[in-house]
């Protein structure tokens, strides 16, 4: 199978996957802007949020790529919707429900300190600098909403990458739990 880029889309499946993510019983969506150089600049999405399931639809160089991470689930799955084609992959996020505490889950991947609290898109966000236990990963700043619980803005520096995800026009409401399940008609593949 021939992607035309198979770096840019391991840039962009490696960028989505690495940064945690963090959510409660709130329902929402966003959009999303990433900074990526590895990825080679700008791309867009959206992100949709119910509890702790979690889907970002993200336009890449190589067309639209949907994460779905369903509630409490196991595995992620990666979509290509253009090809109908999907990848299964063990869940690295770190998706929280609201008796979790995401300072503590973050501490268990690196150093953190709290910087203190900035406004992000009308959200009042507790600041956190981290500095992951695994040098790949490098170090990074989460904006993190008290209300929402969950990060607004992510700022990464690794050897491979510095990179900035950004949630903008948050507009909370109810969502349809098929956002959050494998769609039908779909092929699994492997990289």
């Amino acid at each position: 199978m021939h992607f035309g880029s198979k770096r840019t889309l391991w840039w962009a499946l490696l960028l989505v996957f690495l940064l945690p993510g963090a959510s409660l019983a709130a329902e929402f969506t966003a959009d999303m802007v990433i900074s990526s150089k590895a990825a080679g600049g700008d791309m867009s999405g959206k992100v949709f949020v119910k509890g702790n399931s979690l889907r970002q639809d993200l336009e890449t160089p190589i067309g639209v790529q949907s994460t779905i991470i369903p509630s409490g689930g196991p595995v992620m799955y990666v979509l290509l919707p253009g090809m109908k084609m999907y990848m299964e992959m063990q869940n690295t996020q770190v998706t929280l429900d609201g008796s979790e505490n995401l300072e503590a889950k973050m501490a268990e991947q690196g150093k953190v300190t709290k910087k203190g609290t900035e406004t992000v898109e009308g959200f009042s966000c507790d600041v956190y600098h981290i500095v992951y236990n695994d040098k790949k990963l490098g170090e990074g700043t989460v904006w993190v909403s008290r209300e929402l619980n969950y990060p607004l803005k992510i700022y990464t520096k690794n050897p491979q990458d510095t990179a900035t995800i950004l949630y903008r026009n948050i507009r909370k409401g109810k969502l349809d739990d098929g956002l959050f399940s494998l769609p039908p008609g779909y092929t699994k593949f492997s990289m």
